[in-house]
Parts: C-alpha cells; structure tokens; sequence
C-alpha cells in the first residue's frame, strides 16, 4: 500500500539511516544480525533503535525466525546506541549479545514470547547496550 508523509523540517534535520553493525554465528545453524537505526517521527525528531535479528539454518540457508527492537529511551541509551553506529560494538557488548541475548531470543523460538519473556528480552538488551 502506498503513503506520503510530509515533515516540516525548521531547525533541526533528521536524517534516517539503517547500519548493519555485526553479524555473529554463536552457534553451529543459527547466526544473529544487530542492526543500529535511526527513524524520525512526523516532528522530526530523532528515535534511536537496536535491532537484534536471529536466524535459523534450514535447507542450506537462513532463515530470520525472530526479530527484536529495542528503542531507546533514556539519555544514556540514546548514547550507548548512537555510538554503536559510530564506533561498532564493544568487545563487552559483543559478548552480552552473544551470552546473553542470544540465548534468551532463542528460549522464545516457536511461540509468541509471553510478557514475562518479553520484558526479560528488553532487560538482556539493554543491560547489553550498556556493557
């Protein structure tokens, strides 16, 4: 379906982007993408966001079979996030990501993750971003 949204700029200019940051396969048939995103809302103003998405081999190929967004909203996430796109990950974060969010994504597999699991997915990502 198509749509048009027109933003009045004024002042301040967002500009959007997607950066892939890391690609890391920590297990032998599954790999995990983090993406860094920066969207902007109707009022220009600027959402900064971590996308963690994990894949699954089957036949020979990947397939994504989760996805999380995590949308900062604290100053210092809104940091931490920022400079992810900057500067990459942090050895710390990578290895948060790896034995910490990792796990707990893939603990969801095959179900729709109850609000307990979610809230413990955002928990693991944030505490990762700011490792």
């Amino acid at each position: 379906m198509a749509s048009t949204t027109t933003v009045t700029v004024g002042g301040r200019k967002c500009k959007p982007f997607l950066l892939r940051v890391m690609v890391f396969s920590p297990e032998s048939g599954y790999k995990f993408e983090i993406e860094v995103q920066l969207a902007c809302t109707a009022e220009n103003e600027e959402v900064w966001k971590l996308l963690f998405h994990l894949y699954k081999q089957k036949n020979n190929q990947f397939i994504e079979i989760i996805s999380v967004e995590f949308v900062a909203g604290d100053p210092n996430e809104i940091a931490k996030v920022s400079e992810i796109s900057d500067q990459g990950l942090t050895r710390p974060q990578v290895r948060a990501f790896r034995d910490s969010v990792f796990p707990t994504v893939k603990g969801t597999e095959g179900h729709k993750p109850t609000p307990q699991e979610q809230k413990t997915i955002h928990d693991k990502v944030k505490a990762a971003i700011s490792s």
